[in-house]
């Protein structure tokens, strides 16, 4: 018997693009889940703090969904005033919503590569499966526990099985990137690959210091 599946594709979203839809729709139909959910970070352990405050990320990924059936957000992490350590995360959902949910957690394959610096790294797919996004540039560790645990899974776990696989799906390299979006819009360009509501929001706020008589 089939579980149904969640996935949630976590990130500061500073700002939310379209190349974070994407990939979250590409992930949503390659392992057929029943549902993905944008899980914007309060506060990153491993990098700095996001420029926009967690209200105003969650106003910007509420404009970014509005029209994307497919997807919603969880804010579950920004209502947690401290870091945003995944693996306490992984304990709410599973508290809130037990075994008979599988849930996958993706992530890019820079991170992946990292995961023995996260707090307590080993406990993750004891929570939740992993979903690796594997850009072009960007390699899976080929020896090691992490190695393991993507040669030792299986795909058609996900739907059997409330945790415990890793998988690789590969990517194309996207145009875009919140770094390179943030910098044009400090310098009063308008960025490509931001959606219109998301963009018009930016304008009216002059969030990322960008100000309406800038072209």
């Amino acid at each position: 018997m089939s579980l149904p599946t969640l996935g949630f594709f976590g990130g500061t979203f500073d700002p939310v693009h379209c190349g974070h839809l994407q990939m979250a729709l590409a992930a949503k139909a390659h392992l057929q889940l029943d549902e993905v959910r944008l899980l914007p970070c309060h506060q990153p352990p491993h990098r700095a703090t996001p420029q926009l405050t967690s209200r105003q990320r969650s106003l910007l990924l509420g404009l970014a969904v509005q029209d994307v059936d497919d997807l919603s957000i969880d804010t579950r992490e920004l209502k947690r005033d401290k870091l945003s350590w995944t693996v306490d995360t992984l304990r709410h959902c599973r508290k809130e919503f037990g075994d008979e949910l599988s849930i996958t957690l993706w992530m890019g394959a820079d991170s992946y590569s990292g995961l023995q610096n996260w707090h307590e790294w080993q406990q993750l797919p004891q929570l939740a499966h992993i979903g690796i996004l594997q850009r072009p540039g960007y390699t899976v560790p080929k020896v090691g526990v992490l190695a393991h645990w993507l040669e030792r899974s299986s795909a058609a776990n996900i739907h059997q099985q409330p945790a415990g696989t890793v998988v690789a799906l590969k990517q194309p390299l996207l145009p875009w990137s919140a770094t390179k979006i943030r910098e044009q819009l400090a310098l009063g360009v308008r960025p490509k690959g931001l959606p219109e509501s998301v963009f018009n929001y930016i304008v009216a706020h002059q969030l990322y210091g960008f100000t309406e008589t800038e072209t």
